[in-house]
């Protein structure tokens, strides 16, 4: 068989999992993109490295779902990407500042929502701008830690900032 056709053949068996395991990241990523890229890197990837192509699948699309989200989050004209970037609106336009501050109270909220060590290592990292080493150094934990807080801190204000109010 193929390389290419039994990429093809894992593609169809595994793309609808893998779309659904991505709808978690919520709306803020694009499932049929993320899975289509990981699909590319293991396509590209030397197949006799690979021991499970289904475990290397999921695993890139985690990981390209983050760092989708991470960078959504840095991106600064993203008006829901994360607390650091509300920034005051402009005083001459009233119906901005209204926007930015119904923004403001909905990442106030969200924040407020997160699990304490979660929400404390977003604190330190992001809004204190402490290093991730500073930051995993004040909570008592390890770097990869820390990161894993952020991300899944990260991961729930977008979600929570994404869904509409009811």
């Amino acid at each position: 068989m193929s390389s290419a056709f039994k990429w093809a053949a894992l593609f169809e068996a595994e793309a609808p999992r893998l779309k659904r395991f991505l709808r978690r990241f919520g709306p803020r990523i694009s499932p049929e993109d993320i899975s289509q890229d990981a699909f590319a890197k293991l396509c590209a990837a030397k197949s006799e490295e690979i021991a499970n192509p289904q475990a290397y699948l999921m695993t890139t699309a985690r990981n390209l779902a983050l760092n989708d989200l991470r960078r959504q989050a840095n991106h600064k004209t993203d008006t829901h990407a994360g607390i650091e970037t509300l920034a005051p609106a402009s005083d001459s336009d009233p119906e901005a500042e209204l926007i930015a501050s119904e923004e403001g109270s909905a990442a106030e909220t969200a924040l407020a929502a997160l699990e304490p060590h979660l929400r404390q290592a977003l604190v330190l990292h992001i809004i204190e701008g402490l290093t991730q080493p500073e930051a995993a150094k004040r909570l008592g934990v390890s770097r990869r830690t820390l990161q894993r807080y952020i991300e899944t801190a990260l991961a729930k204000m977008a979600l929570a900032l994404a869904e509409p109010d009811t």
